[in-house]
């Protein structure tokens, strides 16, 4: 270890030479080595939410004080090195909420060895290197660190890499005036990051903010007065009330000089002093900081056995979606997370956890350690075709791995190499491994991993070597969710594929994942085409997701143009009414959109009129879901019909946008073909319809009836559902139909997964965490009268959201922390009515939300060893009204007259 730390120091003085950003450095200091220095320092750090008003006693500011005072005396001095020598002779720390309170860092109560001197040596203007006595604890040498640190400094101005006590750091030199120098630190890196994570998605992430900065006053080359001051400041990018915030302040000031003691004639000879003097030898180390190993706080004493037990009633599938499941699980996911193999195999397999071994799987899966990862794949098995509730349910949690390791995709990459008896689970493990690879790849230097190229050609293989439809749209689905810009050629070919609907719908959504500028003119050209059928005719869905597509990607004025003048086209009114619907929301809910919109619509030389009068049913509509300060959630409405009025496609996005910041949250669609029959005939229909489009309903009505629904989550594609296929198909969806509340989907998901330490500049360490847990069901039911000849149906979107985050400082001396709580649950109801007695058909739909509280809780902390601990609480309560949702004004036009009937 100790040739890893020379050689490291080495390194980093060669590399701190080379990437000085300034002219060569002047040494700002020079310290006579006949004289002994006595400073005084002091440092507070300081934790509250950041916008608090500091009011009432739950507001104030928790913290300590640390006041020390250290003589500074030379060693040893050559032309090359100047080594320090510092003392420690005084030290106590006090409570900032009680001042009062005071301890002392020295002497017998404290048993600290604080007062171990510690040596730096100083190589022009930067620590070279650092010697502590082996029995220093590391409380002792971080605070001695942070002293050295603070000598650290360069007489000129300038940008330079330095390795500073906060780690490798980007620290800027200015000289604002004669005799000061002002160093602030920007981007600091961590030398050690093992146990670092964060969700590489930005919207469920958590924004990290660390700024330093440090005054100097120097008189004759020697420091007469620091300053210092830096601020931590961590918050959801979800919600940034949820926050905490840390700041550190220093005061250096010079008391007074004295005779020094002779210095040794070299290193050796001081080491081997001290080593005398202290009882203890002495150990080469680096300037940063180091995390102090601490007992577990609080619940996460408790072992993963216990909370299971405490928390069985709250993990009952009965109870998925409330705040109560969401919060067993963030606890239970903190014990797994130090739990071994054989624990979590235990608990998984006790016949106490029967009734509550899903909810158990997916806080195993979303633990991430090689130890639960091991004791998933042992107990699960994907080869019994008939219990593929377990494998599905891994998968299902898999899919939405906050930071995935090459292990997990090989363990999957195997299993996909066995026989898989059943489909249904497979695709699943494909789609899975997808959306993985996926998350796996936002570490740009992870996408060049093996493992990836191994996934990739797998999947193009098999994708080449498919008979079937339903393998092609397999693994189409699998690349969707995988989204990496290769994929663009793979996936291109596919999109144009006029006799298979599916394929080429599937195709051109495959591309949703993968960034708009990997979408080129060759993409584009192909999407004109289809939209167009310029080379083929093309079903209306496929037209429609073209479409999408390429105005998500952006559409040129002619582009554009060409669109809206498609419009007049009335042989298929209900999809010229969806296209003009679609542009005109767009240009609703973009801005920059509507202006292009407005401007190409001027120069369409009169024929205004012609594309905006269309007389169809279909409806494109954008609205807000929620209004929050940091985003907003947005919901998209989309209702295509057949030319009876049929629905063909209908369902919902909903959206998080904010600044620079798009995150797809859900999207459920529904697809219906060939209903005609079921619902009249053409002479039933309106008369006013064109002999075209008698000819489209003949057609439909002879397709074989059909429906389904897809499912999106998180940009995840998860798997499709087939409600029925055929006459009889429907007979038998019809009267097994769940006429009670029944759910389809159901789980408890990790969103924000975040842990990150920040190495403040006074050597304590600042432990950072955020845990956010989705409790969600998506349930439904339906009632069809095929007498009657009308249906009632209702969808049912549950979920709670449970978010804690903390910052903590890591010390066994002092305790000091912050957590912030974030907890509420609600549901969407989307239901529908429609009566199919009479041609045209009557449907009316209802979107709403009921009320709900969302809550904050502020907790602080602060505790001295052997002494009673500081304890705040602060809760408040936002109600957040119910809600209906507008869908469309003919929605609620044609509810009206329904409702009066009855």
């Amino acid at each position: 270890m100790g040739r890893v730390i020379i050689l490291f120091i080495t390194i980093s003085s060669l590399l701190q030479c080379v990437t000085l950003k300034s002219v060569v450095a002047q040494t700002a200091l020079s310290y006579d080595p006949t004289k002994a220095y006595l400073y005084s320092y002091q440092s507070e750090v300081l934790l509250n939410d950041a916008s608090s008003k500091r009011e009432t006693r739950p507001q104030k500011d928790v913290g300590f004080k640390i006041g020390l005072e250290f003589e500074l005396t030379t060693a040893y001095r050559d032309k090359d090195v100047h080594m320090f020598k510092i003392k420690i002779v005084e030290g106590h720390v006090t409570s900032v909420a009680r001042p009062d309170l005071q301890k002392s860092l020295l002497g017998a109560e404290a048993r600290s060895t604080l007062s171990l001197p510690a040596y730096f040596q100083l190589r022009s203007d930067q620590v070279d290197s650092l010697h502590f006595a082996q029995a220093d604890s590391v409380f002792g040498r971080n605070l001695k660190k942070a002293i050295a640190g603070m000598f650290q400094l360069q007489g000129t101005q300038g940008t330079r890499t330095e390795v500073d006590v906060s780690g490798e750091c980007e620290v800027t030199y200015t000289i604002p005036q004669p005799g000061f120098v002002e160093r602030t630190l920007g981007d600091c890196s961590n030398l050690e990051i093992a146990g670092e994570f964060s969700n590489t998605n930005k919207a469920l992430g958590v924004s990290l903010y660390s700024r330093s900065s440090q005054l100097y006053h120097l008189k004759d080359s020697v420091i007469e007065r620091m300053t210092g001051n830096q601020r931590v400041y961590a918050y959801l990018n979800l919600r940034s009330a949820l926050n905490g915030a840390a700041d550190v302040s220093q005061n250096l000031q010079l008391k007074s000089t004295s005779d020094g003691p002779d210095t040794a004639p070299g290193v050796k000879d001081v080491l081997e002093q001290a080593h005398k003097e202290a009882g203890s030898p002495y150990q080469l180390s680096l300037l940063p900081s180091e995390e102090e190993v601490t007992t577990c706080r609080e619940s996460e004493c408790e072992s993963p056995s216990t909370l299971a037990a405490r928390y069985s009633d709250a993990l009952k599938a009965d109870e998925i979606a409330t705040v109560k499941s969401a919060k067993a699980f963030a606890a239970l996911l903190k014990s797994f997370r130090s739990a071994g193999k054989k624990t979590i195999t235990e608990i998984l397999t006790s016949s106490k956890s029967y009734y509550i071994v899903p909810q158990l799987m997916d806080i195993a899966t979303a633990t991430q350690t090689e130890a639960s990862r091991q004791a998933l794949m042992e107990l699960l098995n994907f080869e019994d075709a008939d219990a593929t509730d377990h494998p599905q349910r891994f998968l299902f949690a898999a899919a939405y791995s906050s930071h995935p390791s090459e292990s997990l995709i090989a363990d999957l990459m195997s299993v996909l190499k066995k026989p898989i008896p059943n489909e249904d689970l497979r695709q699943s493990l494909l789609l899975a491994l997808g959306s993985i690879v996926h998350t796996f790849c936002q570490v740009s230097e992870q996408c060049a991993n093996p493992i990836v190229t191994e996934f990739t050609t797998t999947l193009t293989s098999s994708l080449a070597a498919c008979k079937e439809e339903s393998c092609t749209l397999m693994y189409l689905r699998a690349l969707g969710n995988a989204g990496l810009p290769s994929y663009v050629s793979i996936i291109l070919p596919f999109a144009e594929s006029p006799g298979k609907p599916m394929v080429a719908a599937t195709a051109i959504q495959a591309f949703r994942r993968i960034e708009s500028n990997f979408l080129g003119k060759e993409v584009k050209e192909v999407l004109q085409r289809i939209f167009h059928q310029n080379k083929a005719s093309y079903d209306s869905s496929v037209r429609v997701a073209a479409l999408e597509l390429l105005l998500d990607i952006g559409a040129s004025d002619i582009t554009l143009k060409n669109v809206l003048l498609s419009c007049l086209d009335q042989s298929s009114a209900e999809f010229s009414t969806y296209v003009l619907k679609l542009v005109l929301d767009k240009a609703t809910a973009v801005s920059e959109f509507g202006v292009q919109v407005a401007s190409v619509l001027h120069n369409l030389n009169g024929n205004n009129y012609n594309i905006l009068s269309q007389r169809g049913k279909s409806s494109v509509i954008t609205s807000y879901l929620a209004r929050m300060r940091d985003l907003n959630a947005t919901y998209n409405l989309y209702f295509e019909n057949s030319q009876s009025g049929v629905m063909k496609r209908s369902g919902m996005i909903v959206d998080l946008q904010g600044n620079n910041m798009k995150q797809p949250l859900m999207k459920f669609g529904i697809y219906a073909d060939g209903l005609e029959s079921l619902v009249g005939s053409e002479e039933e229909a309106a008369e006013d319809e064109d002999e075209s489009d008698e000819e489209d309903d003949m057609a439909a009505a002879a397709a074989e009836p059909t429906a389904g629904m897809t499912f999106t989550f998180l940009d995840v594609l998860l798997t499709h559902v087939e409600f029925f296929r055929g006459t009889s198909g429907l007979m038998s969806a019809a009267w097994n139909a769940p006429s009670e509340l029944t759910s389809a989907l159901q789980g408890n998901l990790l969103l924000q997964d975040h842990s990150k330490r920040v190495h403040l500049s006074n050597g304590l360490v600042l432990d950072t965490s955020a845990l956010g847990v989705l409790s969600m069901d998506l349930s439904g039911s339906i009632s069809i009268s095929l007498w009657n000849r009308n249906c009632e149906s209702l969808i049912r979107t549950s979920g709670a959201l449970y978010v804690e985050g903390s910052l903590r400082i890591n010390s066994k001396e002092l305790g000091l922390g912050l957590t912030f709580t974030g907890e509420g649950q609600s549901n969407i109801d989307y239901t529908g009515n429609a009566d199919f007695y009479n041609m045209p058909l009557k449907l009316c739909m209802e979107m709403k939300r009921p009320e709900f509280v969302f809550t904050k809780t502020l907790q602080k902390f602060e505790k001295l060893r052997k002494r009673k601990s500081y304890k705040t609480k602060q809760v408040t309560k936002s109600k957040i009204s119910g809600e209906s949702y507008l869908l469309n004004q003919r929605n609620s036009d044609e509810c009206r007259v329904m409702l009066a009937e009855d």
